[in-house]
């Protein structure tokens, strides 16, 4: 890697600054914003999930502000579909990538009308991010699938959690119930995806008792190459404040499963089976992407406590104008710049 790269693996966050980026001037009921010209916005679908992760990351940022997980919901479809065009309208001149999460999104009832309703709006960079476990499922009252209703919406990018490419492994590192993903099941999604012009992605979280090693993560990289997947992210454990976080099962999981990405890192700097293709660096998070065969491995680093001090930070270089680095649609209708829908509220 050159000099520059390698100073920015170990400085990352003392060199980024926002407004070097394009920043778009933006109001909102007569309040300034400037927003990240490549803004995304996360839909969350429902905090509802048939999977117990010991690393939810969902949950893990509530706690970081030391409450419990508790997303208020419009139970009104009506209610919540209005709201979504709302936003939908707010958000247009800014022109936003648009992810869907949650939660388990595949398993919401309102899912197939959201596609709807987001292909009316033609929103770019369209991807969804899931444990695949709803995927080919059947529509109530349809013979579509799930999987179906996401081609006919122009799906381009099909992120699975995969936290072991061994399935029981898996299953039990996410706690999966039912319904989980067989492999079998998983194959005809890539399989379905890749002849669809949809890119699959297997998202695995690095931990001790896990996928923890170069050569652990070349098995899972095998493998996915296996079943027609060329693109892998590996994630460390989400960093978080341990003074203020909310005490329990997931920042203990967090704090003692930790596998350190700068020693791999530089493992891989040696490794002539990996070549370095770029870096990306965001207000919270790392990013070093690698060639592996045909594998394009992203692996990522990121810091919950960063992301209060950028914004402060930001606010000093703007004047007081507040920066929106990203767009998030919650369950109870609000749209905010913050995974918490009592923070950062926009409409």
């Amino acid at each position: 890697m050159a000099k520059q790269n390698i100073e920015m693996r170990y400085k990352r966050q003392e060199m980024f600054d926002i407004t070097e980026k394009e920043l778009t001037p933006f109001s909102v009921n007569g309040k300034d914003y400037l927003v990240y010209g490549n803004v995304n916005l996360s839909v969350f679908v429902s905090d509802y999930c048939n999977a117990s992760c010991n690393f939810c990351v969902a949950q893990l940022r509530y706690f970081h502000d030391g409450v419990d997980y508790v997303k208020q919901a419009i139970t009104d479809e009506k209610e919540y579909f209005d709201k979504l065009k709302i936003m939908l309208d707010t958000v247009k001149p800014l022109n936003p990538s648009v992810s869907l999460t949650g939660g388990e999104p595949t398993l919401d009832p309102k899912l197939p009308t959201m596609l709807d309703v987001l292909d009316s709006y033609d929103v770019r960079k369209r991807t969804i991010t899931t444990n695949g476990s709803g995927l080919l499922k059947k529509v109530s009252g349809s013979s579509d699938t799930i999987m179906d209703k996401l081609i006919s919406y122009k799906l381009q990018y099909l992120n699975i959690s995969r936290a072991h490419y061994n399935e029981e492994i898996n299953n039990n590192i996410m706690n999966l119930k039912n319904p989980s993903l067989s492999d079998a099941e998983l194959e005809e999604i890539i399989h379905i995806s890749n002849e669809n012009s949809i890119r699959p992605r297997l998202s695995c979280i690095l931990i001790k008792d896990g996928v923890n090693s170069v050569k652990e993560m070349i098995r899972y990289m095998d493998w996915a190459e296996s079943i027609g997947v060329d693109n892998v992210v590996f994630r460390q454990l989400m960093k978080f404040d341990e003074k203020s976080v909310k005490p329990g099962r997931i920042p203990d999981f967090c704090k003692s499963q930790d596998v350190s990405l700068i020693q791999i890192w530089e493992s891989l700097d040696k490794d002539k089976r990996f070549s370095f293709t770029t870096q990306i660096l965001g207000y919270y998070y790392y990013v070093e992407v690698f060639k592996y065969k045909s594998i394009d491995m992203v692996s990522e680093m990121a810091d919950l406590n960063l992301i209060e001090n950028e914004k402060e930070k930001s606010l000093k270089k703007t004047n007081g104008i507040p920066v929106i680095y990203e767009l998030v649609f919650h369950p109870n209708g609000n749209l905010c710049g913050s995974w918490r829908e009592w923070k950062e509220v926009i409409i």
